[in-house]
């Protein structure tokens, strides 16, 4: 049966209501400005289970947004509220001490990223890629940082570059200076920081050349995941692990979207690619606030004689480790059968959406990388994008906000911005993919795009 399309409210929502309430107490009315962005249909949740959430108004959503990636296991998973019941109530949320749950976790962690000799725990992405940064820097006894355009590695000072930049904004060469991430950055933006297009090794090798000797590192989403899902061409990791290494400089994955996402080790593992230091987060937690940042017990010396400081009150809280080592154990027993079912659903899912946009004649492209997915409408006929430069030039970004408004009133969600990807979870199956697509088919037909 086909799912009715909602019409326009005719009254003010509960939704609307509670929106216009945070705002009276709440900076723009969260605590996140990319859930509340001025083309954002008012949605405030009230419970997840599974595959879908339900908002203030009890309407029901199948969610492709997973809380922007971490979600892998879906809503309220229960091998992760078990076991974060069972910390709470039996040995404390907050302990103030070394743990042996953050021992165990750590030990998972290292099994599933082999590259990962010691690590530290951190509270977000954030934290520990600025972190990282620092260790980079120390480690080489260099200053500039490699970036690429397009790619996001946390709001911090040292490395919150203008990754969603307008093209009239770049640098007209294949690299430059970073762009301040917003407005307020100490001294107009990240220090010592260069950004290079994304895909493209002779750029690098400039950018490398010509700072010879200055550069600590080079960092990276081994897959981009901020400006739509874009893959690495064939052989482009090894080719710069290669590259970065005869510079003396190291490599970092910022792994904090692909990380226990695209595969149990990540974009290492999937392309077998080994960093020399590893970020990860989002999925780690199930839901709750984690992070790590790994490397060689060479390059993490500094933070363990004490030369280099990291810390942090809620660094390996007890209770997200608990959740975490829920994750892990899953992901461990039984991963094979976890990443072919997400593998699955998400083919399902790109080709889906591809045969009825090619059946109704729009132009589109569809890229994903297991259960991260990307659909971009577009303004030609272009069928791949590359880079970042790709994105902004050839994307229908205003038709694709029609889109998602027309699937989220047919009660299916995703970010209404083209740059985010979607995001499947175990807990999506067969019967919600056909759903989603059911009500993708009637949306494309009575919607002008």
């Amino acid at each position: 049966m086909i799912h009715q399309l909602a019409t326009e409210p005719q009254t003010i929502s509960r939704c609307e209501e509670l929106l216009a309430r945070a705002k009276q107490s709440i900076a723009g009315g969260d605590s996140s400005t990319m859930r509340v962005l001025p083309y954002h249909l008012p949605l405030v949740a009230v419970r997840g289970k599974g595959s879908r959430v339900w908002d203030a108004d009890d309407q029901q959503y199948i969610d492709l947004n997973m809380a922007f990636g971490p979600l892998i296991f879906g809503h309220c998973p229960p091998a992760v509220i078990r076991a974060v019941q069972k910390q709470i109530s039996n040995f404390g949320s907050q302990l103030g001490f070394p743990t042996e749950i953050t021992t165990r976790v750590a030990e998972k962690l290292k099994r599933l990223f082999p590259s990962i000799e010691l690590l530290r725990f951190a509270n977000s992405g954030t934290e520990a890629l600025a972190s990282t940064a620092r260790l980079a820097r120390v480690f080489t006894g260099r200053e500039k940082i490699v970036q690429f355009e397009g790619h996001y590695h946390g709001w911090s000072e040292a490395l919150f570059n203008r990754y969603h930049a307008p093209l009239e904004q770049l640098n007209g060469r294949d690299y430059g200076p970073a762009l301040p991430g917003t407005i307020g950055m100490m001294h107009g933006g990240p220090q010592d920081s260069l950004v290079v297009r994304w895909n493209n090794l002779d750029a690098l090798a400039r950018c490398l050349e010509t700072n010879q000797g200055q550069v600590a590192a080079v960092i990276m989403e081994p897959i981009m995941g901020n400006a739509g899902v874009i893959a690495p061409e064939p052989g482009y990791l090894e080719q710069v692990r290669m590259l970065v290494h005869d510079h003396g400089a190291l490599l970092v994955f910022d792994e904090v979207i692909t990380g226990l996402r695209v595969a149990p080790g990540g974009a290492q593992e999937l392309y077998g690619v080994e960093p020399d230091i590893t970020v990860v987060s989002k999925s780690m937690g199930g839901g709750y606030p984690v992070a790590a940042f790994g490397a060689s017990r060479e390059i993490m010396e500094p933070i363990v004689n004490g030369s280099l400081f990291h810390g942090g009150v809620y660094s390996g809280n007890a209770v997200v480790m608990a959740a975490a080592e829920a994750v892990l154990d899953q992901i461990l027993a039984r991963g094979d059968d976890i990443y072919a079912h997400m593998r699955d659903v998400s083919d399902r899912l790109s080709d889906g959406f591809g045969e009825i946009l090619t059946r109704a004649g729009i132009s589109h492209v569809m890229q994903h990388v297991g259960p991260m997915l990307s659909l971009f409408l577009m303004r030609d006929g272009v069928q791949e994008l590359r880079e970042y430069r790709d994105v902004r030039e050839h994307c229908a970004f205003d038709r694709y906000i029609t889109l998602q408004h027309a699937m989220q009133r047919a009660g299916v969600y995703f970010h209404p911005n083209q740059f985010e990807p979607m995001f499947l979870s175990a807990a999506h199956g067969p019967e919600d993919i056909d759903a989603v697509l059911e009500r993708f088919e009637q949306v494309v037909a009575c919607t002008d795009l």
